[in-house]
């Protein structure tokens, strides 16, 4: 029996808000063109989202935004976090962030090269805060990680960088459990397969090559690969673990899994069904990251010929479909995810 019934056949039991997307692009230049995958935090009656935004140089930035309400959100104008070493040279992505005692770890994807002939790949950093406005970055932290050696693999996106000839460092979606288990701190991380990892200061980790969460083949919802969702959120029942099941036709649903609240390396549930999908409007047109080419072809087009570019895709039918969600909040028994739409705008249901 599921442990938490968070859908009953197609009637989700999440509930969009009306005020959806909740944050779109600015005039700001750093955050023009796209705001999406945030991360949330909830402390003190106040909502933090802290918010990937691509501006005109399509390099990602992590913007702040914080809210008493959770829906309407108010930003701060200049980015909190932005790249400033070559292994983060073309952005900052995705973050997911947790407070451990006194410290705030946010855990983002470093996107930049592993030496100057490579083409880019993501890799696992973290960045720690005590104030939540100066923060002291820790480069690429995924000790001697091999993504091929871990059973990564390569599916059905075509001219994704992380192909054979390239280093297997490639490593993003981290988001780390918000509280020591066993003397140690823990993350979950990863696409295609999602693993564990370990670490003694939260600086420098050690991954397991075992991955602990895989695709399922035909007729799941996670039947091409998964990807991992928002930190872990702790239940009397075990550790909720969202993550993103992705079909073969390239549509990013959310499913859940139960952890071992004292092993993390134990699954007690994992759902059959999905909890949320793209649905919405907002979230069924826009310009979504994994499209043939990549974030270099993209970026080489003209306003114009983007329009064109997006409106043809939709048209053809292979524009992926997506919700991404790295953030959650459990608030008074209330779990509300934040997730970027079609990756363009920043949406949130409860």
């Amino acid at each position: 029996r599921a442990p938490f019934d968070f859908a009953q056949g197609k009637h989700h039991m999440f509930i969009r808000s009306k005020l959806n997307p909740i944050l779109k692009p600015s005039k700001r230049p750093w955050e023009s063109r796209k705001v999406y995958n945030p991360a949330a935090f909830y402390e003190n009656g106040a909502y933090h989202l802290f918010y990937r935004a691509n501006g005109r140089r399509w390099t990602s930035y992590i913007g702040h935004a914080i809210s008493k309400d959770g829906e309407r959100f108010t930003r701060f104008s200049k980015p909190l976090i932005l790249p400033e070493h070559r292994y983060e040279e073309r952005g900052c992505e995705d973050p997911r962030i947790v407070k451990i005692g006194g410290t705030y770890f946010m855990t983002y994807a470093a996107l930049g090269r592993v030496a100057p002939e490579k083409q880019l790949l993501p890799r696992v950093a973290v960045a720690i805060s005590k104030d939540l406005k100066h923060w002291k970055k820790y480069g690429p932290v995924l000790k001697s990680w091999d993504f091929y050696a871990a059973q990564g693999f390569v599916p059905w996106l075509e001219k994704r960088p992380h192909k054979k000839d390239l280093s297997g460092e490639w490593s993003k979606a981290a988001g780390m459990f918000p509280e020591k288990i066993g003397g140690k701190y823990w993350m979950l991380f990863g696409d295609m397969h999602i693993w564990l990892a370990s670490s003694a200061d939260g600086k420098r980790w050690t991954p397991s090559r075992k991955p602990l969460i895989k695709s399922r083949g035909h007729g799941y919802f996670d039947e091409a690969f998964v990807e991992n969702g928002p930190p872990p959120i702790r239940t009397d029942k075990g550790w909720l673990v969202l993550y993103h099941g992705i079909n073969n036709k390239k549509t990013y649903s959310i499913g859940y899994a139960l952890l071992n609240l004292r092993d993390p390396r134990k699954i007690l549930y994992r759902s059959k069904k999905l909890v949320f999908e793209p649905t919405a409007r907002y979230e069924l047109s826009g310009l979504v990251d994994i499209l043939p080419g990549g974030l270099e072809t993209i970026a080489k087009l003209s306003p114009a010929k983007l329009k064109a570019f997006i409106k043809s895709a939709e048209r053809k039918g292979i524009m992926p479909r997506v919700t991404f969600c790295n953030g959650a909040t459990l608030v008074n028994d209330t779990l509300r995810i934040y997730y970027g739409a079609s990756d363009s705008v920043v949406c949130t249901a409860s």
